[in-house]
């Protein structure tokens, strides 16, 4: 099934190729030479459909940049119609060249020639074939007339029923056979890679951006380290917070104690729960504490836990006090 779709975009993309690439249909204009029947040679050149005729040195100098169609005399041409069966194109080119020597009285390497075919109307198996022959000792003392003039013809031009033909000299024949499988394998990478490409490059990006993810993944990791740590420590702080708010600072509070007990006065003993403290110790004077106490804002309901009792052999009160600190 592959070889037949390539079989047919090769006659598709043959179809729009100029008609300088291929047989299938007459140049427009060039440089035309008569062959005629004597061996005699005229030389025109074609126009816009126009043929004005011109001498062979004109028409050397003008082969250079022109297509050169030689046209033989018409006693030259040999046709011949009949019916084989359907086959693609190229097998069909095979089995004409090897039967040409059935056929005809010339073997192939004798003749220049062609063939056109088309379905026989109501029966697709069968295909009716126009072969298009030109004998080539028939243009033998032509062709070397124009080699001397430095003239090299590219095609034959045939008119078969008001319809011109181009008949593909050797070389050229061959180039031809070489081109248009070269460009139909062309058009199938063409297309293969049309379909390919997309992939490739999408598969080529995704590796890159693959790599480039790869190469950040330590930063990354990093990254991510830290922000849980920072998380972290402001999970921790904000659970402090919370309980400072509950049980109040004690650092604060034994700040406070501090600046308000005077200097002959110590603590033993200090609680601090639900913002209720309890302190223990000695002071010259505990009834002065109360007092102390009572006046700091951030104290209230400062009273004694305990009966203050006296040292013997001491100045020293042992006290116990009781507050709250407000929020």
């Amino acid at each position: 099934m592959l070889a037949e779709f390539l079989a047919w975009w090769g006659a598709r993309i043959a179809e729009l190729l100029p008609a300088s690439l291929t047989n299938a249909a007459a140049v427009a204009d060039g440089i035309v030479i008569d062959a005629g029947a004597t061996d005699t040679v005229m030389a025109w050149q074609r126009r816009k459909g126009r043929e004005e005729p011109i001498g062979l040195g004109v028409a050397g100098r003008l082969a250079a940049r022109k297509t050169v169609l030689l046209r033989p005399a018409a006693g030259m041409v040999l046709e011949k119609r009949y019916a084989v069966p359907t086959a693609p194109r190229n097998d069909l080119d095979q089995m004409l060249r090897h039967d040409l020597a059935r056929i005809t009285p010339f073997p192939a390497s004798a003749l220049f020639w062609r063939w056109d075919g088309r379905p026989k109307p109501g029966d697709r198996t069968r295909t009716d074939i126009v072969l298009t022959m030109v004998p080539k000792a028939a243009l033998a003392a032509a062709l070397e007339s124009l080699a001397a003039a430095g003239i090299v013809p590219r095609y034959l031009e045939i008119d078969s029923g008001g319809q011109r033909r181009l008949l593909p000299l050797a070389e050229h024949a061959a180039a031809r056979s070489r081109l248009l499988p070269a460009l139909a394998w062309l058009c199938g990478g063409l297309a293969v890679a049309a379909v390919v490409l997309p992939f490739l490059l999408q598969a080529l990006a995704l590796r890159g951006t693959n790599a480039e993810i790869a190469a950040l993944q330590p930063a990354v990791a990093r990254v991510e380290a830290l922000r849980r740590g920072l998380n972290d420590g402001n999970a921790g702080r904000e659970v402090l917070t919370r309980e400072q708010e509950r049980t109040a600072d004690v650092l604060q509070v034994l700040a406070t104690l501090t600046r308000i007990l005077p200097d002959d006065s110590f603590l033993t003993d200090f609680a601090l729960r639900d913002r209720h403290f309890t302190i223990s110790g000695r002071s010259a004077s505990a009834p002065g504490l109360i007092t102390g106490l009572s006046a700091e804002p951030s104290i209230h309901d400062a009273a004694f836990a305990a009966p203050v009792t006296r040292i013997e052999g001491a100045t020293a009160d042992v006290f116990t006090i009781g507050a709250e600190v407000r929020p």
